[in-house]
């Protein structure tokens, strides 16, 4: 029985150590949150003062690039030292990637100030940058192995995602507004994005807690006032001289109110870690002793031999002090584990299918040079030209590209 229970302790004393570790990224995240933050208003007067001619949001640019600056040192104060960890290669390689992509903002913002490079591939730029970051969160999301945790992980995930497309929308928009008139390819562009903002605030929905779900239900519907310019902008009408402005402001004040919910996120992502190690703390100070061994809780993976005949086996049978109503707190036990692992299969599919469809969007990238909206956008055609899933249709190009590649 010491033997067990120096196990015991063990598991316990691992299961906070990787709460801690998880309390640990999400500081992290909440870091690099704020600095995305920083960098789509850094993108967003950008767009502006190229999309004006140098004559609109000159003075905001230095302002917001010091802003960025600020928060990248926090990012940097706040990353785990880079120390060589069992499975900890894929994170450490994408903070190599983040880190990579914000050393080129230097040289992006004197191309910015300089006008030496336009509106699309600015923000193609700020874009990559963001999305790195983000592939930290995503990768957090992907590896936490706690159901409320990644519940959490993944609605702030997925917020963070809808958030960044509101952003392209608002820049997307800024170009059309700030020249008079949408191109087909502007127009199709904002209704894409429209529609995968609706996409990443559905699976939030779906794991958001109530209270940040009903914080953004209550500011979901965007006001009259964008989706009149919405309009403007997807049907190619006449834009009036001071649309962009307008609508620059309308969803810049929409992208703060994201902001705050997106806080709210990651402060309930910490609480939950919080609770989480102090539930776990809680049970390693109830490790009992030797004289109460009778107590001792049995954790199973399984109990499909706890069918409801055999709860009435004799306890001599099993185990000296094994009764009836330990069978039963077994069986509950193993029904809440099950449970548990349920949710996290359902979590862990939407998050392969996110995989899958970036696979299949980098092979159509390589395959055809198109950018990552178009490869998105002919996965999204394909789909509802066959009335099929998106999973099914980025499957079936990875098929072609397995066969292709043999």
């Amino acid at each position: 029985m010491n033997r067990a229970l120096e196990y015991l302790r063990a598991s316990r004393a691992s299961e906070i150590a990787s709460l801690q570790r998880l309390l640990r990224t999400g500081q992290h995240i909440t870091a690099i949150s704020e600095l995305i933050h920083a960098l789509q208003r850094e993108r967003g007067v950008s767009n502006i003062w190229l999309c004006s001619g140098g004559q609109l949001f000159g003075e905001e640019l230095a302002l917001r690039a010091a802003a960025v600056t600020r928060q990248q040192q926090s990012v940097l104060a706040a990353l785990p030292a880079a120390e060589a960890q069992a499975g900890n290669s894929r994170f450490c390689m994408l903070i190599a990637a983040a880190l990579q992509a914000l050393d080129e903002l230097p040289a992006l913002r004197q191309q910015v100030r300089d006008r030496s490079l336009d509106q699309a591939h600015a923000m193609d730029a700020f874009s990559h940058i963001i999305r790195t970051l983000l592939n930290l969160v995503f990768e957090a999301a992907d590896t936490a192995s706690e159901p409320d945790i990644s519940r959490a992980l993944i609605a702030l995930f997925s917020f963070m995602q809808g958030k960044e497309l509101a952003g392209q929308e608002r820049a997307t928009g800024s170009a059309g507004f700030a020249a008079g008139a949408f191109t087909l390819a502007q127009r199709q562009r904002i209704q894409l994005l429209i529609d995968a903002q609706e996409q990443n605030f559905a699976t939030f929905s779906q794991f958001a807690d109530a209270g940040n779900l009903q914080r953004w239900r209550q500011m979901a519907d965007a006001n009259s006032q964008i989706e009149r310019l919405r309009r403007i902008a997807c049907t190619g009408a006449h834009c009036a001289q001071d649309g962009v402005l307008q609508w620059f402001t309308l969803l810049s004040a929409r992208l703060d109110q994201m902001r705050q919910i997106e806080d709210a996120l990651c402060a309930a992502l910490m609480a939950c870690c919080q609770r989480a190690i102090a539930a776990a703390q809680q049970n390693e100070d109830a490790v009992p002793h030797r004289e109460t061994e009778s107590s001792f809780t049995l954790y199973l993976s399984g109990a499909s031999w706890l069918d409801e005949h055999e709860a009435t086996l004799d306890s001599d049978g099993i185990a000296p002090q094994l009764s009836r109503s330990v069978l039963s707190l077994i069986r509950e036990q193993a029904q809440r584990l099950q449970a548990q692992r349920d949710e996290l299969a359902t979590m862990r599919a939407s998050l392969d299918e996110r995989k899958i469809i970036d696979r299949a969007k980098s092979w159509l990238m390589q395959q055809h040079g198109f950018s990552e909206q178009d490869a998105w956008q002919m996965l999204r055609k394909s789909a509802m030209n066959q009335n099929r899933r998106m999973l099914d249709i980025a499957q079936a190009v990875l098929a072609v590209a397995a066969t292709l590649k043999g």
